[in-house]
C-alpha cells in the first residue's frame, strides 16, 4: 500500500519548520499588540497658534 503525500512534497522537517515559523510570527504579533496596548506615549506639548483673519467674523 502506497503512502499518500501531504500538500507539500518536502520531508517532515519542512512541516516542522513551517510550524515553528508560524508560531514565531504569531508570537511577534501578540507581543506587538501587548506593547502597543501598554505603551504610555506622551502627547505633544507644543502650543499651537493659528491666526484667524478678521473677515471671518
Amino acid at each position: 500500500m502506497a503512502r499518500r503525500r501531504g500538500r507539500y512534497a518536502g520531508d517532515e522537517r519542512s512541516g516542522v519548520l513551517l510550524k515553528v515559523l508560524g508560531l514565531l510570527l504569531l508570537a511577534l504579533v501578540v507581543a506587538g499588540g501587548a506593547v502597543l496596548a501598554t505603551w504610555d506615549m506622551k502627547p505633544p506639548t507644543r502650543p499651537v497658534e493659528k491666526v484667524i483673519p478678521n473677515d471671518r467674523f
